[in-house]
């Protein structure tokens, strides 16, 4: 009998050696999972230059944003006319003209903003013949990338450094319909000699894609165009049809939505919302077979998105409506794979002279009497929730990206109850079920920083145009 509480003193110590192995196990299984982030950034082709642009990134910060989309115009730095004697690679090449992107840039980056730099718009002399027709020379691109890149290596002292460089914006608009049969195989040559040039620089990401999302008289339709680039069959299982490679980082879509966050295109092989998971899983076959060389772990970005809202457009979703389908589009982009979203624009521009209505701020007299509109919030600290039974799914992403308690509230007749509570991970990612107390509106809160209230009724969905009238 004096050997018994031994033996059980001894099962005990054996028990607790097990439990503290599974914990173990599961603590590495939870950190070896990835953490896929949401990160923010805006496009704006008037306000980041515009006499006004250190207030306009101040909002960009405010709205959450880590990064701006800058374009390089390569016709605005390079001479009209090229030189007899002309060093296309050398930076310090004295016909080049960096001055006006040199100021953008430090300005960008003296907001601790990062900058996506995509380089198009070529100089008549950078054209040549292909295929019969008239197309940016790869070989003269590539000269020009390698030019860029090292100016923003980080390298020379006062410049600012560049990491994520883009290859052409929507390269899948085309002059015209005889241009469209050799579209992916021209993208793929300029994004390999881009990719070339850019991957000199240790550390940097070339960016492809950028698809324009409709298929239409001047546009191949965004998948269609991607199968090629990646010589991939159509199908649900599509398999390598070619052995050309394409080198890049990241791959990137602007998947605009006449309707809300979960709408599919209206054709086969156009891209919205709703038909992101299709594109990420033709990403995801051209990785597994080996079409694709990078130099990191792929990603998928959105590099254009949003809607026009009401006001100030008669015909843009309505005000309250876009704010739901932004935190709402953020969500489904990320369940997508999504870890960047990239909105246009920061505020609206005159009805009378613009058709861009899109900004996440009613335009006033001034950028600084500027008013939110509730899409700003949503943009900021996206929060959703979904019924389930009795039960509510909700997700949120932090207002900063990183980890912190969110406090989920419901309203009922006497106000907001709290549910629970969401514990975001290091990149400001949380998610649960949680016992819901009827049909009010469901909330996210972090100290007195509360997201836009989710309705558990989904409104019904609406036609909107992207950019309205």
């Amino acid at each position: 009998m004096a050997q018994r509480p031994r033996l059980m003193e001894a099962l005990r110590s054996a028990l607790f050696v097990l439990v503290l192995a599974a914990a173990a196990a599961v603590a590495s299984t939870a950190r070896a999972a990835p953490l896929q982030p949401l990160e923010r950034a805006f496009v704006d082709p008037f306000e980041f230059t515009s006499p006004t642009a250190d207030l306009a990134l101040r909002h960009a910060v405010d709205a959450g944003a880590t990064a701006i989309k800058i374009p390089l115009f390569w016709d605005t730095v390079a001479p009209a006319t090229r030189p007899t004697r002309f060093s296309a690679a050398d930076p310090l090449e004295p016909s080049y003209n960096w001055k006006g992107l040199d100021s953008e840039l430090r300005l960008v980056r003296g907001h601790g903003l990062e900058p996506i730099v995509y380089i198009a718009g070529p100089p008549s002399w950078a054209m040549r013949k292909l295929d019969g027709f008239t197309r940016v020379d790869p070989e003269q691109y590539r000269l020009f990338v390698l030019a860029a890149v090292r100016r923003y290596s980080g390298t020379t002292q006062g410049l600012p450094r560049v990491r994520y460089w883009e290859a052409w914006n929507e390269p899948n608009k085309v002059p015209g319909p005889e241009f469209k049969p050799g579209a992916g195989d021209w993208y793929r040559e300029l994004v390999n000699a881009f990719a070339h040039s850019a991957h000199t620089v240790k550390g940097n990401a070339v960016i492809a894609g950028g698809l324009a999302p409709f298929g239409i008289s001047t546009a191949v339709a965004p998948l269609a165009f991607m199968r090629s680039l990646l010589c991939l069959s159509s199908g649900r299982n599509p398999h390598a049809t070619c052995s050309a490679k394409v080198h890049f980082d990241i791959w990137s879509t602007d998947p605009y939505t006449a309707g809300g966050p979960t709408d599919q295109a209206y054709r086969k092989n156009d891209v919205s919302l709703g038909d992101l998971p299709e594109m990420k899983s033709v990403l995801d076959a051209g990785v597994r077979l080996n079409r694709i060389v990078s130099t990191q772990p792929m990603r998928f970005w959105v590099t254009e998105f949003s809607w026009d809202s009401n006001p100030p457009d008669p015909k843009g979703v309505p005000a309250a409506l876009e704010g739901r389908w932004v935190a709402e589009a953020l969500y489904r982009m990320w369940s997508a794979g999504v870890s960047l979203v990239t909105w246009f624009t920061l505020r609206d521009q005159p009805v009378s002279t613009s058709p861009y209505q899109s900004g996440l701020y009613f335009r006033g007299s001034s950028l600084a009497a500027d008013r939110p509109k509730p899409a700003l919030t949503a943009f900021r600290f996206p929060f959703v929730a979904f019924p389930r039974a009795k039960n509510v799914f909700v997700w949120a992403r932090t207002p900063t990206g990183k980890g912190a308690t969110i406090v989920v509230e419901q309203r009922g007749s006497s106000g907001w109850r709290r549910l629970g509570a969401l514990h975001a991970n290091r990149v400001g990612i949380a998610s649960a079920t949680l016992a819901a107390h009827g049909r009010g509106p469901v909330r996210g809160r972090i100290g007195k920083d509360a997201s836009l209230p989710f309705s558990l009724v989904a409104p019904p969905d609406r036609v909107y145009q992207p950019f309205g009238s």
